[in-house]
Order: C-alpha cells, then structure tokens, then sequence
C-alpha cells in the first residue's frame, strides 16, 4: 500500500487534509492561550504557549535530521498526522493533570519535575501537527505553491473558528474539537498510505466531535493554587462548588464565572470572576426598585451630586455598581460601556432578577463596544466619564495585567475623555494606589499638551487606608478648577468614609503626589515605589507597566517564580510580568540556537552539506520573523479602529492569512531566479504602503459605520497578506531544486522564529511602540530579500 516516497504526484485528497490539520493547529494555539489564562496568570499562559509552538520547529529540525532527510514516507505522514488528534486530547489532558505551579518553583522542588512535563503536555500537539505539516511540504515540494496556499486558508479559517466555538463549546470543549478536526484532515492524509487508517481517523473524528459537547464536565480546566477569592480561598474550589458556582461563559476575551456569597448581613452578593479571577466585578443588586432607592454618600457619588441632573458615561460599566449609583444619586442619563458581551449578558438577560432590571431602566443604555472606539463616534458630552476599577488583588498580585494593552489609560484617551467632557465636566478613574503616580503624569502631560498651566486645583485624589500601598485608589480630574467649598466638602466625605488623602488643591497629601503636581519636571519627582510617571501612548499602550524593562535586573528575572516572604501580596512590589517576558525572551532565542544552530555545525554532512546553508538559515529565519512581526503590528494598529477584539482579530488575522494563502498559490507564476528577493521586496514595500495608509486613513473614518471600518480595513490588508504569502513558497521551491534535504529544516528555521518574533514584538511594543515593530517587520523583509540572493536559498 505504501508509494514510493520519491514520487512526484500528490493526491487530491493532501490539499484538503493539510488545510484541515493547520485550521485545528490555529484553533489550539488560540484557544490554548485563552484557555491557559484562566487555568495560570496571563504572562505564564503566554510563556507556556510560545514554547509549546516551538514543537513545529522541533518537527521541522527532527525531520532533517534522519539518513534522508529529503524523503518523508507515505507511512510516516499517515501515522503521524493520525496522532495528532490523540496529541491534542492526550497533552491536554495531561496538562491538567500536572500540578504545576510556576510561583512555587522557589519552594517547591516538585515543580521542577512539573515544568517540563507541563511544557511537554503542551508541546506535543504542536510537534505532530508540525511533523505532518513539514512532512507534506517536503514529500510533495514540487507542489508548495498549493500546499502552502491550502496551509494558511486553513490557518485562517482556524483564526475564525475559534471566535464560535469558544462560546458554543468552552475552553475544553473548543480543544477536543479542534482535535476532531485534525482526526477529519487525518483520514484525507492517510488515505495515500492505508484506507484502515482513514476508517480510525473517521471514527475518531466522530467520538471526539460528541465528546466536545461533554468536554468540560469529563476534562475540566485547572485551575492554579494561586489563584484566590476573598478570604483565601482557591477559585478552583470555589468554582467547584454549586453552593458558591452559578455561571460559566467563555468567549475570546476571557471566561467568566458568576459565584454568590453572603455578607456579614446575610445578604447574598454575586461576584463576576474574569479568567478565574484576574479580575473582577460585582453584579448591582437593588434591595427595593430601583426608583425607590434614596441616595449614597461615598466619595464617588460626590461628583454625581456635584451636577444637577448629569449625564453620565461609565466606560467600563462591568456588573453596573457604578450605573446604579449613578441612578440613585441623580443622573439623568446613564451610558455603561462594556466591551465583554458575556458580562452585559448578565445584565440584560440571565440576571435581570438579581439586578432589579437595571440595564431596562430608561435612564440607563448599556453598550457593547471597545470604549475608546465607541467614545471618538460619538458628538455628545457628559458631565462625568467614570472608569472604575475592575481589577482584581489577583491579578495585581500576579502583575499579570502587566502585559495587557490599556487604550483606557493612553495620553491619546485623556485627550478624548477631555474632548466629551462638558466644559465643567469631570472625568473619575479608580485604580490601585501602585498607578496613581502614573495618572498624576499622565493629567500633567495632558495639560501641557492642551496649552492650559496650571492644574493643581483640578485634581483630587484619596485612596483606602492601608499598611502599605493601598489596593483602592482615585483619583478626579476636573476641566475647571475645583472651589474651595467643594474641596472642603470632599474632605468630609473622605473623613466619613475613613479614606486618605493623597492629594488636594492647596498642596495637601501624601508624599510623592503634591510634587507630582507641583514638579516642573514630574519625571524628575522620587517616587517611593516603582512607578513610570510618563505616561503610556496609544502606540506602546501598557499602562499598568511600573518598570522599564532596562531596569529589570537578574534578581528581579531570577524571582520571577520564587514568592517573597510577604506572601503572595508582596509580588506587587516587583516587575513580575515584565521579567517573565524577558525570561521567555532568552528562553526562545537559547531553544532557538540550541536546535537550529547545532544541527547546522553537527549534521552539516547531510542536510547541512553543500554551500549556502547561512543564506538558507537567514532567508526563512527572516520570513518567519517578519510575518509574525508584521501580523503583531497591524493587530495593534487595527485594535482602536475596529473596536471589539473578536472583530480585530476576525479581520485582522483572518484577511492576512487567507490573503496569504491565495498569494502562495498565484506566487507559482514566478519562477526566474530573482522571484524571491521581488517577493521580499513586494511584501516588505506593501507592508510599509499599509502602515502609512492605515495611519492617516483610520482616523479620518473612526466614524464611519461597523461594516464600512471593516471592508476598509480588510481593503487595507488584503494587499498585504497576498504579497506576504508569496516569498515562502518561492524559496521553498528553488530549495526543492538545489537542495531538497534541506526543506524540513528550514520549515523549522521558519517556526522557531515566528516564535521569537512573536515574543520580540511585545517586548519592541513594550519599549518603542507599535509603529517601531511595523517597521522592523518590514526591514526583515528587506534583509530576507538579500539572503534570498543566490541560488542556494
């Protein structure tokens, strides 16, 4: 049954199987970095992902490295495109089963035994996917323009498949899902080598695709130690618990869990737990209709009765605390902005009881929408802009909101806020004392860049009493100077409420605040904590980062995963997220080196024989680079325009690669012995046209209707993804020619650096911004175009 391994024909029935394997190897990547934010914090999640990608490396280099690199069986490909559904439940499964715990490496050997067996459980799916994926590529590279072609639709509509699936089948149920589709793109792969094989994959298609619907009852996600609820106890027993669990939903922003629980009074309150307590929001619950209910004193409802009869826009609007008591303190029209439709859900349909109805009130509209985006469509002011705070002391703990991207907090957003504000309106932020001092930058930044001088009696600030850093803290800037009676009666308030002072007109506060405001330079001001006091732009916009990654010391990378003495608290004291980044950073680039560079010194007498192996090394190092980078960049860039991230990634992802995937296919037109540096070229200047383009065209049409931003922006993209999707396969096809043993090597050159330069965005992100990755993605292109010079590439 076997054909020679050298023929050159390739079956119908490849195509259809190499795009349904890499649409499920996208669909489990994408869910895994969903699903292992809730089971771990958010920097861990994308530390254990990353690595687990490189396994499409390890297949590429591991196919390279046997007698005959350049002839893939029949037989291997059938059997190892039918273990990659078995891959995928079974290193999922057994991810959940290892205990492992990455802040407890410091005291806990055990988990040193945990790490490589969690990293492998992850890494395996990826390894067979690759193996299956390489080996096609290579058997029938006379054939890579269509190979290729069907290989990014495939990825492509994997990218889409997830923004269904996750909320339909939850995080569990979307992996054996996606494994069911590998089990379908295996029995088209095998049918070349053994039709009984055809016949397991089917049948294992079809268990796997039942089993989904099951899959969170029989293969639940675990959830770390770590992660607590008020009073110390684990989520993961918390959420095990009827008595306390009530509601589970999943989409690509986050899950959400719903848990009840009494007060001191007796009284039951709902909690919204996001990503299993990264963050967190409490569901509004009126005790009597909610038009009965007489007004709060709080040092928020202040400035709802500072106005007679406000309007009101609360960006952020979670589980509607802030929209009742805007209710119940006088506002006259009350919009709560919420990007998480799970959460509004909540509000408008599965918990109207529990919420007195709160989102039908007519005084009360609940919006759906990225904030920022919503908030540039708009003509109308407010009198108060409230963002409040929704973070969890878990999260902060675990700094993993460290690494998420904040267009809330940017200087850009303070100018849009101040722009929607009524000439004496107010805008409200609460946050964690630890990003006050950047708040208190970012308003001076703001009053620099209007031309207005002073600012010190249009801010007040106050946070809750606390032995250290308090976790509540707020801070109001207003658009005219406060008077002296109004900041008298905030005073009372806070007294009443037992809250301290960190800053009041007349230079009353806490040190470091008064020279904050006072400061020529606020940069040059001594803080007491770390804190970056200039502020974060729409270009780099992570906010909640307090430590400049230059700053970050061995210690600081080496504590990463041993906890302080203070407990688990203690880690708000210290950049855990950014060193977690910058240990993957070194993590990928030393895997990198360790299977790349080595077999090139140690095998070079098989696949490595012969000249060129550096040009080949650079060239589909350089593509892997640039793509990811590239992809990275215009994901930001598109993050504000489209608004809602599932639209983002829909558009953005999916047009790039199914554009992509139709250039390889047309690049087959090209064969004289420069296409690949043209193609280089192309891809690069294309990308670069787009940048351009799509910085001076996205905020001339912010307002233009849903449906018209995204056929922009996919006319944007389109472009690019069709030119980018060219170079591989040209490069693979003049390799085919010169020296085919080297195919699965440089697939795995490609994969590891997607890898790394998936992870050297951020990190460029973090530092220079968005536009400095844009760019650096089209300069790989442009060096790839130099190492595609010769024959031997």
């Amino acid at each position: 049954m076997q054909a020679d391994p050298s023929a050159p024909n390739c079956p119908r029935s490849t195509f259809p199987g190499l795009m349904l394997l890499s649409a499920a190897t996208l669909l489990l990547e994408v869910c895994l970095t969903r699903v292992l934010s809730v089971s771990l914090w958010y920097h861990f999640a994308f530390m254990v992902v990353s690595t687990a990608l490189f396994g499409l490396g390890f297949a590429g280099v591991a196919l390279s490295l046997r007698r005959r690199p350049e002839e893939v069986s029949t037989r291997l490909l059938a059997w190892a495109a039918v273990g990659t559904p078995l891959a995928f439940v079974v290193g999922f499964g057994l991810f959940q089963i290892v205990p492992f715990e990455p802040f407890s490496l410091g005291k806990d050997g055990m988990q040193w035994l945990y790490l490589p067996l969690a990293y492998l459980a992850v890494t395996l799916p990826f390894f067979f996917a690759g193996t299956t994926i390489a080996g096609l590529l290579t058997r029938h590279a006379e054939f890579v323009h269509r190979l290729y072609r069907y290989d990014l639709l495939g990825a492509g509509l994997g990218s889409l498949a997830v923004i269904w699936l996750l909320p339909a089948l939850g995080g569990s149920g979307t992996v054996v899902m996606a494994a069911a589709l590998a089990a379908v793109g295996a029995a088209f792969v095998a049918a070349e080598h053994d039709r009984r094989l055809v016949y397991v994959s089917a049948v294992l298609a079809v268990l796997l695709g039942v089993s989904s619907l099951w899959a969170e009852v029989w293969l639940p996600v675990r959830i770390s130690s770590n992660k607590v609820v008020a009073g110390g106890k684990p989520v993961g027993e918390v959420l095990a618990d009827p008595q306390y669990h009530m509601h589970t939903a999943w989409n690509t922003l986050s899950r959400i869990d719903v848990v009840r629980f009494q007060d001191a009074a007796g009284r039951e309150r709902r909690s919204v737990l996001i990503d299993a307590g990264t963050a967190l929001t409490r569901l509004a619950h009126p005790e009597r209709p909610i038009d009965k209910l007489g007004p709060t004193v709080s040092e928020e409802s202040f400035f709802i009765r500072y106005f007679d009869s406000p309007e009101v826009l609360i960006v952020g609007s979670g589980g509607g605390r802030e929209v009742l008591m805007a209710l119940r303190n006088g506002a006259a029209k009350i919009t709560g902005v919420e990007i998480n439709p799970a959460i509004n859900e909540l509000l408008t349909d599965r918990m109207t009881d529990f919420t007195g109805g709160l989102a039908a009130h007519p005084k009360v509209e609940i919006v759906t929408d990225e904030a920022r985006s919503y908030l540039r469509r708009q003509t109308r002011r407010w009198h108060i802009i409230e963002c409040p705070h929704t973070i969890s002391n878990a999260a902060m703990a675990s700094g993993s909101l460290s690494l998420a991207e904040n267009h809330l907090m940017t200087i850009e957003a303070f100018v849009d806020y101040y722009e929607r504000l009524e000439d004496d309106g107010i805008l409200i932020i609460t946050r964690p004392e630890a990003h006050m001092a950047r708040l208190f930058g970012t308003a001076r930044a703001l009053w620099d860049k209007l031309g207005r001088k002073d600012i010190s009696d249009c801010v007040l600030s106050w946070k809750a009493r606390s032995r250290g850093r308090a976790f509540y803290a707020g801070f109001a800037l207003s658009k005219k100077p406060f008077a002296p009676e109004d900041v008298d009666r905030f005073r009372q308030v806070l007294k009443r409420r037992s809250l301290e002072v960190l800053y009041l007109p007349g230079g009353e506060g806490e040190v470091p605040y008064p020279k904050l405001i006072s400061a020529a330079d606020p940069t040059k001001v001594v803080l007491l904590y770390p804190a970056i006091v200039t502020p974060a732009t729409d270009d780099a916009p992570f906010f909640n980062r307090r430590v400049p990654l230059g700053d970050i010391s061995l210690r600081d990378m080496m504590g990463v995963f041993s906890p302080q003495a203070g407990g688990r608290m203690a880690l708000e004291e210290r950049p855990v997220a950014e060193s977690a980044l910058l240990v993957l950073l070194l993590e990928t680039v030393f895997i990198g080196l360790l299977f790349i560079v080595l077999p090139l010194w140690i095998f070079r007498r098989r696949a490595m024989a012969g000249e060129g192996r550096l040009r080949t090394l650079g060239a589909f190092g350089l593509l892997g680079l640039a793509y990811i980078v590239v992809e990275v960049g215009f994901i930001q860039r598109f993050n504000l325009y489209l608004g809602r991230p599932v639209v983002v990634f829909a558009t953005v992802l999916g047009v790039l690669l199914v554009a992509s995937g139709l250039g390889a296919g047309f690049a087959k037109r090209f064969s004289h012995g420069r296409a690949a540096t043209f193609a280089c070229l192309v891809a690069g200047v294309a990308a670069a046209i787009a940048a351009g383009m799509a910085w001076l065209l996205l905020d001339w049409t912010l307002a233009w209707p849903a449906a018209a931003r995204v056929a922009l922006a996919a006319l944007l993209l389109f472009p690019v993804g069709f030119v980018m999707g060219m170079p591989f396969p040209i490069l693979v096809s003049r390799l085919q020619k010169t020296y085919p043993e080297r195919i699965p090597w440089a697939w795995g050159v490609n994969g590891f650096a997607s890898v790394v330069g998936s992870v050297g965005a951020v990190v460029l992100g973090m530092t220079l911004g968005f536009t400095a990755v844009l760019f650096v993605g089209v300069a790989c292109y442009f060096v790839a175009a130099l190492f595609s010079l010769g024959k031997t590439s």
